[in-house]
């Protein structure tokens, strides 16, 4: 006979068989659900009812070898549950909401719905439901709950009690419900200093130090962006979609006319451009290359020792100067823009994976598939400590520099 076929999402499925499936028989008991009404398979993780329908379990952990999650396949669902929404990819719920809505729907009329829940969390879930709901600017076809945990009048006993115990960042996001805090204990920028980025205003702009920093949309990236720095203080930034050369290159030009920079000042992010702007028949004589996987700065303390790389070391020093507030994001007005900013450095992370001693950042692809695009505008006030570190090692930027 016809069938309907749903799923349950998590980040791996393993986290399905030990917890939601558990949730599962409880809620049959509960509801006194008859257990020969379904039958569940462990291995692969799917639940068949005595009609027919099915509940599969759906791995939405990101794998560096299907970034499209292909891995989906072509199956058609009825309905979708994603649960935990905070460890699952960007890509992976964009992904899953086009496989809901395709299986039997009209025939029973039910409307394909995807569902999500979890903790709160700084990733996809806060930009795209939480935030749009707080402003009241939601999507049309899309709806936001807020629940807590006294909400539920059916919880274990003593759980209440237990999160009433936590304290910090877990008490806010597991009790309390803030989605405005950020709780992640890798996290390295804290997030009141990310808000006052932008209001750091008793910095003041040092046209002594004018500097342009341009990450090039050719190699992964979403788009062109440039930032203008006078000193600590971003005095502009602009954007554009991928372009050709020529445009970039134009575009370049005209930003260090505008604020007469030298090309010593001008640093452009390297990996996979090659000669396209600096070096030898480059496009501009004396620009810099910054190469984020190369060799971190050497330092007069020996400090460049502790990091893997050089962008490491450069998102430590980002993170330490707008912890202590000496940055000031002045050109970033639109609050799109700034709450794209915020997202984007709320993801600048130590990298779980430092077991040999060097410090190293959450990587970018990770960094892709939580926040469903590239973090080019994050990247410039990174590259832009490059020239920082360069002046504590009495690096000037009055002629070219031999690299």
């Amino acid at each position: 006979s016809d069938l309907t076929r749903w799923f349950i999402g998590r980040h791996h499925l393993s986290q399905i068989r030990e917890s939601t499936a558990v949730t599962f028989r409880k809620v049959c008991k509960k509801h006194n659900i008859p257990a020969d009404w379904w039958k569940y398979n462990e291995n692969g993780v799917k639940i068949v009812f005595r009609n027919g329908s099915t509940i599969s379990g759906l791995e939405m952990m990101h794998k560096p070898g299907d970034p499209d999650f292909d891995g989906f396949g072509s199956t058609e669902y009825t309905g979708g549950w994603i649960e935990e929404g905070g460890g699952v990819a960007y890509k992976a719920y964009e992904v899953a909401g086009t496989r809901i809505g395709r299986h039997l729907n009209d025939e029973y009329g039910i409307r394909g719905k995807l569902l999500i829940t979890g903790n709160p969390s700084r990733n996809w879930m806060y930009s795209t439901f939480f935030k749009p709901f707080r402003d009241g600017s939601l999507s049309e076809g899309r709806a936001f709950i807020q629940a807590f945990v006294t909400d539920n009048e059916k919880r274990e006993g003593g759980y209440l009690e237990r999160l009433q115990k936590l304290t910090g960042a877990a008490r806010a996001r597991l009790l309390l419900g803030d989605w405005e805090y950020d709780a992640d204990p890798l996290s390295l920028i804290e997030w009141g200093a990310i808000e006052d980025l932008f209001t750091n205003d008793y910095l003041r702009p040092d046209e002594k130090r004018k500097r342009l920093v341009v990450d090039i949309a050719l190699h992964g990236s979403d788009k062109f962006r440039a930032g203008v720095f006078y000193g600590a203080v971003m005095v502009e930034h602009t954007e554009m979609p991928k372009s050709g050369g020529e445009q970039v290159l134009k575009h370049i030009r005209a930003l260090q006319a505008k604020h007469n920079i030298r090309a010593s000042a001008i640093l452009y992010d390297a990996d996979g451009v090659g000669g396209f702007i600096g070096k030898k028949g480059g496009f501009i004589p004396g620009a810099n290359a910054f190469h984020g996987g190369g060799t971190p700065i050497k330092m007069k303390d020996g400090s460049e020792k502790s990091y893997f790389n050089l962008k490491a070391q450069c998102g430590y020093l980002l993170a330490d100067k707008i912890n202590e507030g000496k940055l000031w994001a002045k050109g970033v007005t639109e609050q799109t823009d700034r709450e794209m900013l915020r997202e984007e450095l709320a993801q600048v992370k130590r990298d779980k994976g430092d077991g040999d001693g060097k410090l190293r950042l959450k990587p970018k692809d990770q960094i892709r598939a939580d926040l469903g695009r590239s973090p080019d505008f994050s990247d410039i006030l990174l590259m832009a400590m490059w020239f920082d570190l360069m002046e504590a090692t009495q690096r000037t930027f009055n002629r070219p520099l031999q690299m």
